[in-house]
């Protein structure tokens, strides 16, 4: 008896605890004097031209549950300017309910197992979306020349945009409603698709930053500050130094490309006390895009996994509401 009652207070604790978290946000709406973005130049078009990814997959039956079945899809990549074969996979989370169904593209953060995204997806896919999870591809964070950051960047966008085709060739999916999610680095790639492929009708960007470079040079995140810190060393230079190494070298950042993100179609979610995606540089990038509608979570980066049903639930209305 004593056993549960401390269960039930446990519970209780947690579920106080979260309204008051929510209770902490605070909410910004898309800018009044927000128009449309501008037509993605054609000289940017052109430089992102590829062959679209039209041959066969491998298609296996992971899981299956009451709302969805769950498929993991493998082909190889059809464009690597990086010189690396590699293969696209992607977790389909298919929902059981009528055809025609809109599709959210769900991109990882940089580490860990995807269980962030996993979470995303299967809460879309028990909500009606179908949920495609683009895996990340271990080989390019093996790469350890700085002078190669734009171009993994650009076969980053390479391989999502061929996760787009293989979605156009599933008569089941509706490729005139599809959205993308992402948080951090995840976050950091949704903004770039989305300023780059106009089949993104819709965006939910999370706790993501427009300036890769000031990200990857003053970033808290143990795994970059490592390689930072190793580099730094070897090249005996300043964070300042790299900075500007950095800023004249990657092109593929989102700064470069906000101005031809929808901000009407946008949802931005940004940590207060981020200081692993620097919260200022969330609100550059938001200010880029247009200010579209905001939620600031009144947490760190990490602590900001406190707020996932809330985080949930918004990008689901959001979703709702543009696609």
């Amino acid at each position: 008896m004593y056993c549960k009652f401390l269960l039930l207070l446990t519970r209780a604790l947690s579920i106080c605890f979260v309204i008051l978290s929510i209770s902490a946000c605070s909410h910004s709406e898309l800018s009044a004097n927000y128009k449309k973005p501008p037509a993605l130049p054609d000289h940017i078009k052109s430089s992102y031209d590829y062959p679209r990814y039209q041959g066969s997959y491998q298609l296996s039956l992971i899981n299956e549950t009451s709302d969805y079945q769950l498929h993991q899809i493998t082909f190889p990549s059809q464009h690597n300017i990086l010189n690396i074969e590699h293969d696209i996979i992607i977790d389909y989370y298919q929902p059981k309910v009528a055809s025609n169904s809109p599709v959210i593209l769900v991109l990882p953060i940089l580490g860990g197992k995807n269980k962030i995204a996993s979470s995303f997806a299967k809460y879309f896919a028990e909500h009606g979306y179908a949920s495609v999870v683009v895996h990340r591809q271990k080989k390019y964070k093996k790469i350890q020349y700085v002078e190669q950051m734009d171009s993994i960047m650009r076969q980053i966008v390479f391989d999502h945009k061929q996760a787009l085709d293989w979605i156009d060739t599933r008569p089941e999916l509706d490729n005139q409603r599809i959205g993308v999610f992402g948080v951090s680095m995840g976050g950091i790639k949704a903004a770039l698709l989305s300023g780059l492929d106009e089949r993104i009708k819709s965006s939910v960007i999370a706790l993501a930053a427009g300036d890769l470079a000031y990200v990857l040079t003053y970033s808290s995140e143990s795994h970059i500050k490592k390689r930072r810190t190793k580099l730094l060393a070897v090249r005996k230079i300043t964070e300042q130094q790299l900075y500007l190494e950095l800023s004249q070298s990657i092109n593929t950042a989102p700064i470069h490309y906000a101005q031809y993100i929808n901000a009407s179609n946008t949802l931005m979610i940004l940590a207060s006390f981020d200081q692993v995606v620097p919260f200022e540089q969330g609100q550059l990038l938001k200010s880029k895009i247009g200010d579209p509608e905001t939620i600031y979570l009144f947490s760190g980066h990490y602590s900001a996994i406190l707020y996932l049903p809330y985080v949930q639930y918004q990008s689901r209305r959001f979703f709702d509401k543009k696609l």
